[in-house]
């Protein structure tokens, strides 16, 4: 890479995605917190919740949801397989945001591959990742796709919750109760 940002045009893209990257894992993030939130429905989950880390933002959302009363099975084995993939794209996120990038000098001239380094905890040899365009376009609609996943689990978990709250006020009568004004 050069010491300027952008001096080609392959390199004012790459920024360009990069920027559009960072800013949708932001929003995912944000998402998986309102999500964790959601879960522990009380007002003091924003103590812990909020400016974790990703990954122990999806290990609480799995770990609360297998034990939530309103998380069927079949529900808690979509959220497993979405929280998944968030691991993995957020993993994917990592490597770019966290890796130098740097130009593989062993390609001949004119055939540069990119690439990002980053030393990993516990690692003793960095560890190389191949950087494009494509993978980089890639990475963005799957940070797309995933957002959309938990922003649709979580609107049909708070559904279900007003669902059941309705159906548990309904009187023995089946009418739905009628609001009282306050007593004085």
């Amino acid at each position: 890479m050069t010491t300027g940002q952008g001096e080609s045009p392959h390199e004012r893209a790459m920024y360009e995605l990069l920027g559009q990257m960072v800013s949708m894992a932001a929003y995912l993030e944000m998402r998986l917190q309102m999500l964790a939130k959601c879960l522990v429905d009380t007002p003091y989950a924003a103590h812990w919740i909020n400016g974790e880390n990703s990954s122990r933002v999806i290990k609480l959302i799995g770990d609360v949801a297998k034990e939530h009363p309103a998380v069927s099975p079949s529900r808690l084995e979509e959220l497993q397989v979405t929280l998944k993939e968030c691991t993995i794209l957020l993993n994917r996120r990592h490597g770019y945001v966290h890796g130098v990038w740097s130009v593989d000098g062993s390609n001949p001239a004119g055939s540069e591959a990119w690439q990002t380094m980053r030393f990993t905890r516990g690692n003793q040899a960095p560890t190389f990742a191949p950087l494009s365009i494509d993978d980089l376009a890639d990475l963005i609609r799957g940070l797309d796709r995933a957002l959309s996943l938990v922003m649709t689990w979580m609107v049909e978990h708070i559904n279900h919750r007003v669902q059941t709250s309705v159906e548990t006020s309904v009187g023995d009568s089946g009418e739905a109760p009628t609001e009282r004004a306050p007593s004085e």
